[in-house]
């Protein structure tokens, strides 16, 4: 067996590193430099079909426009173009090292036809050593739509976004990597929107510290052959598309037929794809298509969109122009289908999360069931980078120790004090009503009434320690809300998921140098 015969990822033990600095990279370095150079081999025997032709012609044709050739090792990433954090930029790092690792090219497609939860950035507040986090908005977007429809940001509107970050960060502005961001963001002067302006101030970032990747936004470079021939056999890929999510079910003992996302639908004549179709401005919709003798015709969820000829769109000479005449309505690939065609057309290894990673044990059923060839190799990249905050480091146990302390002393004080403090007359009651309590729960076991009077008499006994001494309960209380406090104080200081551009260059630089070198990258000959 060869190193990169090892390359099944074991998606249960894919789990976020939990301390700061550590990462993630499975498989290990040298498996990767073997994936790079031969994990696109199984689709070069020409076997696999695109609209009955062959697939290996379809990707040679992708990777020649979007990699510059096809004789060069691909590495393939990809996001949304949002403002993630630095275990998902380190997927960015490993690509570009292992690219010139192997002599091939690192690429990141800018996932842009996703609809964010909201276009806000949290952002960590210090204050006289209190953290808290603020929402600072970027940019204006009607929930549903997606990223590519946020409008190109004017002069008035970027000055705002790095004010609010300005004065969120205080001093930590200048030693973080947002001045280099919005000089990008500005550069840009070719922008046609918001996202390639995004992009511009994250490869800003990049440039410092050596890192390039070549992008391509998924509006500009998705489609084709591909979708085309998911289309033309919409009845048989939803088949398979379901299949796949049933057996990953399985496999993960996972119940009912929305998780992890939901099977393809059928309403009469009409089957669902999977991909999302919207107008240039306007929410995302479900796409169905059903064939109407000659002719294909495409709906939304609610109204039919257009039509095409079913011999066009299915010759792979005239699917490009087929799918483009239903313009303006868009037609952008949902997470799966995406994987699928990166993985197909594009890369020799596709760089995953921890969740695609997951989930795309889905796209590798679908590969060999529905195109019957084995699906080209996958890797999974993450990291964490804690923000440089102050805290007071404090766990959910200590938390829990505490709230078990306050409720001792509420029923059992006389653990917390002794006869020394005046209320050693108290301490023998409580003591004596105890014993009368044992001594009946062993010999008078059928007389309730003794043994609640017994209980009237340990709870009265109580209560009178308690009224004696209300410090013990103050100060326990006390000490529990310090410690909430200083909880949520942890968990806002150690958050992984703030935008790896709020950190300073001492911090990043120690992500570097966690992850794998370019010589560490290289492959064992």
């Amino acid at each position: 067996m060869t190193v990169c015969d090892r390359t099944t990822l074991d998606a249960a033990r894919l789990k976020a590193p939990a301390h700061h600095g550590e990462t993630l990279i499975a498989p290990g370095g040298h498996v990767l430099a073997c994936m790079a150079t031969t994990g696109g081999a199984s689709l070069d025997d020409g076997s696999a079909k695109l609209l009955g032709g062959s697939l290996a012609h379809v990707r040679k044709q992708v990777r020649s426009a979007l990699a510059g050739g096809t004789d060069r090792p691909v590495v393939v990433v990809g996001h949304q173009p949002a403002f993630y954090h630095a275990g998902v930029w380190a997927k960015h790092v490993v690509a570009d090292r292992l690219a010139r690792a192997v002599g091939g090219v690192a690429l990141n497609l800018v996932v842009d036809n996703d609809a964010p939860r909201q276009t806000t950035i949290a952002v960590p507040v210090e204050r006289a050593g209190h953290l808290t986090v603020r929402r600072v908005r970027y940019a204006d977007l009607p929930s549903g739509d997606p990223y590519e429809h946020i409008p190109l940001q004017g002069e008035s509107a970027i000055a705002r976004f790095e004010l609010s970050l300005r004065e969120a960060l205080g001093s930590r502005y200048d030693k973080s990597q947002c001045p280099a961001f919005f000089e990008g963001f500005r550069a840009c002067v070719n922008a046609r929107d918001w996202v390639d302006q995004a992009v511009a101030g994250r490869r800003a970032i990049e440039a410092r510290f050596g890192i390039k990747l070549i992008d391509h936004r998924i509006s500009d470079v998705w489609g084709g052959p591909l979708l085309a021939d998911i289309i033309v056999n919409a009845p048989r890929f939803r088949s398979s598309y379901n299949r796949a999510l049933d057996r990953y079910r399985i496999a993960n003992r996972i119940r009912g037929r929305e998780r992890p996302i939901p099977d393809l639908a059928q309403r009469g004549g009409e089957v669902e794809v999977p991909v999302w179709v919207y107008p240039p401005r306007g929410r995302r919709h479900r796409l169905f298509v059903r064939r109407e003798g000659e002719r294909i015709v495409f709906s939304s969820d609610h109204e039919v969109i257009g039509s095409v000829s079913a011999a066009d769109i299915g010759s792979l000479d005239t699917a490009d122009a087929a799918l483009r005449s239903l313009a303006p309505w868009c037609l952008r690939p949902r997470a799966l289908t995406l994987t699928l065609w990166a993985r197909l057309l594009l890369a020799d290894v596709f760089i995953h999360g921890i969740g695609g990673a997951k989930y795309d044990a889905i796209t590798d059923e679908i590969i060999r069931d529905y195109y019957g060839t084995e699906p080209p190799p996958i890797a999974c990249v993450s990291a964490t980078l804690l923000a440089d905050l102050p805290h007071e480091r404090v766990s959910i146990e200590t938390v829990r120790k505490a709230e078990h302390r306050l409720r001792d002393v509420w029923f059992n004080p006389q653990r917390h004090t002794d006869a020394d403090v005046g209320i050693g007359e108290l301490l023998d009651v409580r003591a004596d009503a105890v014993r009368v309590s044992e001594k009946l729960r062993r010999t008078r076991s059928a007389d309730p009434s003794a043994r609640r009077r017994a209980f009237d008499d340990i709870r009265r006994a109580t209560a009178a320690i308690i009224s004696a001494r209300p410090d013990l309960a103050t100060a326990a209380r006390a000490d529990v809300e310090r410690l909430h406090l200083a909880l949520e104080q942890t968990r806002l200081a150690t958050d992984r998921e703030y935008f790896f551009g709020l950190h300073h260059d001492a911090r990043l630089q120690e992500l570097l140098d966690a992850l794998p070198s370019t010589d560490a990258l290289r492959r064992i000959r």
